[in-house]
């Protein structure tokens, strides 16, 4: 203990310590009545310790090495809000387990199979970002309200790989994605712009390469930009390609597309202008000639479908990451068509079954086991490489929809931020809690940390969340569950 800054005084704690909480949710600066020094509680970094790895009693804990003094849970005065949906729930919490679970079964050994191909999904949300100035890094988390009155919940401090078919980084791109469309098309159809939805495919047979697919694909989108029939009854396209795979078919790749639409264009002559646009360049780009029932326009005539298309798109990244919610070691492997992120929940599964079930799978069982998880992951690395340095995601490059797109993308601008502790305070988060790598390796190990995102998303006020998450990491501490060898590690790595 520091001799010369003793953590509390006669008259109560030298720096403020929000270890209890009163019957509100709000933090209570823990000062001893009448002026008599007493211990803190167990776990803060006030205590001999000095920091809060013995339990987690402290909502936050001043250290002053962290810079964390005047960071402390108040959620007096903070607004209510509406916890976010189901859906919204379920895919950021099924994006952190597949990831979780994925990362379970990849190993930065070059002599071992690794299931995630790049060494950045293998850390991601794993690390910690390097502190400052020495500074111990930690993991904070945050809650908002917004303008509309929807909560949001956050953690900065992790690093992130920011692929896009990564089920963390790549579901949150797509959000973004999302939202810049929405709020794009309203205006575009506030001003009296019309709108159509089109999907692109290609025909493609068991033996095509990854490659090969999205040559085609490629092919057919450059001849749509050429056409100069198709540019004179369309201002432009927003797109995202979507992935799938089937054993019986091999890989499909296929477009959704927003058209912006020219005043005195009908749907049919742009569907026929752009078929015979989009079969023109897959034909010259080497694939097959195309159907034009796997060929579909249709209009776009209220908000609301246009939203829910949006909601699609942004959960499209997950493969429907609502339904991958459950833990892959309680996931059997699907038949039929299933999208990328499909495939490595799938090849997860099997390979966690192989190793966790040992005992109750014959020999066979298990061999049968990890083969399916490799054969899953081999197409899934096929996937990775193939759209490598390649964009999944488009925006039009007509001069009044760029314009459009960045009056938007500005508003959007304006909420983000550098993830800076006073950037974040300035946008209206309110700092809940923070861990450091012995806490955020229990929660995980205990209960991942999609129980964490669950507890941001669910509260009405930061006050609510801070108590969900203290109780969480009372509850993980008290498990006594042993972690794995080298459990922590990779966390403590940075």
């Amino acid at each position: 203990m520091d001799e010369e800054n003793p953590p509390f005084a006669a008259g109560g704690f030298r720096k403020p310590c929000s270890h209890g909480l009163d019957a509100t949710g709000a933090g209570t600066d823990y000062t001893p009545a009448g002026g008599d020094s007493k211990p803190p509680p167990l776990g803060c970094a006030n205590d001999a310790l000095g920091s809060s790895i013995a339990a987690p009693h402290c909502l936050v804990w001043p250290e002053p090495r962290s810079g964390l003094d005047t960071q402390r849970t108040d959620a007096a005065g903070q607004p209510e809000g509406i916890p976010a949906s189901a859906a919204d729930i379920n895919a950021r919490m099924g994006g952190f387990d597949l990831l979780e679970d994925a990362q379970s079964v990849s190993d930065d050994d070059p002599l071992r199979f690794s299931l995630l191909p790049t060494k950045g999904m293998r850390v991601c949300s794993r690390m910690f970002v390097p502190g400052q100035d020495g500074d111990e890094p930690l993991a904070k988390l945050w809650h908002r309200v917004d303008g509309a009155g929807k909560v949001r919940g956050t953690v900065t401090g992790l690093l992130r790989c920011g692929s896009m078919l990564c089920p963390v980084c790549g579901s949150a791109r797509r959000r973004q994605a999302a939202e810049l469309l929405q709020g794009s098309a309203e205006k575009w159809m506030e001003r009296g712009g019309r709108l159509a939805f089109v999907t692109f495919t290609v025909r493609h047979l068991k033996g095509d390469s990854a490659a090969d697919v999205l040559a085609w694909v490629h092919g057919g989108w450059r001849q749509l930009g050429k056409s100069r029939r198709v540019r004179a009854r369309t201002h432009g396209f927003w797109r995202a390609m979507e992935w799938n795979y089937s054993e019986r078919n091999g890989h499909h790749l296929h477009i959704h597309a927003v058209a912006f639409l020219r005043d005195d264009v009908t749907m049919e002559e742009l569907e026929d202008e752009l078929f015979a646009a989009w079969e023109k360049g897959v034909g010259d780009a080497g694939g097959r000639s195309l159907s034009r029932a796997a060929f579909d326009v249709r209009p776009v005539s209220a908000a609301r479908e246009l939203a829910s298309y949006c909601n699609k798109v942004a959960h499209s990244a997950a493969g429907g990451m609502a339904s991958e919610a459950a833990r892959a070691d309680e996931k059997v492997a699907r038949v039929g068509s299933r999208s990328v992120m499909q495939l490595l929940a799938d090849g997860a599964s099997a390979l966690i079954r192989a190793d966790s079930q040992h005992v109750k799978l014959s020999l066979d069982e298990r061999h049968n086991l990890r083969r399916q998880g490799r054969r899953d992951a081999h197409v899934f690395h096929e996937i990775v490489a193939t759209m490598r340095n390649k964009s999944w995601i488009h925006k039009p490059k007509a001069k009044e929809l760029r314009e459009l797109f960045g009056e938007v993308a500005d508003e959007l601008d304006a909420e983000k931020c550098d993830g800076s502790d006073e950037a974040m305070k300035a946008k209206g988060w309110v700092l809940v809690r923070c861990l450091n790598a012995h806490q955020l390796s229990t929660v995980r190990r205990v209960f991942g940390i999609s129980s964490l995102i669950a507890a941001l998303l669910t509260a009405r006020t930061a006050g609510d969340a801070a108590m969900a998450i203290h109780g969480l990491l009372a509850e993980a501490f008290a498990s006594g569950t042993p972690p794995p060898p080298g459990a922590e590690q990779l966390v403590l790595a940075a």
